[in-house]
């Protein structure tokens, strides 16, 4: 009788388990795919909540939200802040609400709590170990020093258009096109489209400098962090028509709470947002310098 009772026991605990929460929906850079598949399945794992992940351009993922198109979008993620700040400016992102914003720096979140940084970005400067090592700043690219020894990816990957914004903050618009004018006197070759042919140009010795930045491979280098620094940040909110809100609330919970980022401010630094908000003058300043 008691081994029949047991069974009746288990018999029921297996039909309160229930169906498999719906998947979040998540829009995710193709780009940052090795990085990003790791983190979402990790939180699959912590919290037995199933992710649906499409891959694909930021800029295409921000038209399709403020659009509306498609079926609804639970979680963006993007590649620079440059794409989440024009869905947030669109009013294609919902507030996040949670208790843990305030342990992330203000320097890598929205002011308006639209968008966190998932993934931090700094800008360095990349050289060959047989280079001379540079340890002072961006400027010194743009010197005859280095004429005919520097390379650059292209000025429409986010993290270059985020470290125009940044210079054009602190220098403002004319200081800063005109060093990144030298920059563009000094180059050994043409813009790469993309920063791996950069680093691997760098590695073949096709030129001896490169601006990059430090969540790529730079197996090889010599890479070196400029003062004053800068950084670009992968980034994620919530989209305003989320099908799944409250599992996208904890996703983004999930990402504060397990996230590396620990910036402190200081005079040296600056908002990520401002990688938003100037990223126009930032791509009109490239295209004026000849800076493709």
């Amino acid at each position: 009788m008691k081994r029949a009772l047991w069974l009746f026991v288990i018999f029921l605990s297996a039909c309160d388990v229930g169906p498999p929460p719906p998947p979040v929906v998540v829009l995710a850079p193709g780009e940052q795919e090795n990085a990003l598949a790791g983190m979402l399945t990790k939180f699959t794992d912590d919290t037995g909540i199933p992710v649906e992940v499409e891959w694909g351009r930021s800029t295409d993922h921000v038209i399709r939200l403020i659009e509306n198109t498609g079926k609804p979008v639970d979680v963006l993620i993007t590649d620079g802040v440059g794409s989440i700040w024009r869905a947030a400016d669109r009013g294609a992102l919902r507030p996040i609400q949670s208790d843990l914003l305030a342990d992330l720096p203000a320097t890598v979140r929205d002011p308006d709590a639209l968008w966190i940084g998932i993934r931090i970005h700094l800008h360095l400067i990349a050289h060959g170990n047989g280079a001379r090592p540079i340890t002072a700043s961006f400027d010194d690219l743009g010197t005859p020093e280095f004429a005919g020894r520097v390379c650059l990816s292209s000025s429409g990957l986010p993290t270059n258009r985020s470290l125009l914004a940044y210079l054009i903050e602190r220098r403002g618009v004319r200081e800063a096109e005109r060093l990144v004018r030298r920059w563009i006197k000094n180059l050994a070759l043409p813009p790469f489209a993309r920063e791996d042919e950069l680093l691997d140009a760098i590695r073949a010795g096709k030129c001896d400098y490169g601006i990059g930045v430090s969540s790529s491979d730079l197996e090889g280098l010599a890479p070196f962090t400029p003062s004053p620094w800068y950084f670009d940040l992968t980034a994620a909110g919530i989209g305003r028509h989320a099908g799944q809100p409250a599992a996208a609330q904890r996703l983004l919970d999930w990402f504060l709470e397990s996230s590396s980022i620990d910036l402190e401010p200081g005079p040296a630094s600056y908002s990520a947002a401002i990688a938003g908000f100037r990223d126009d003058e930032a791509r009109l300043l490239a295209e004026r310098a000849g800076y493709w």
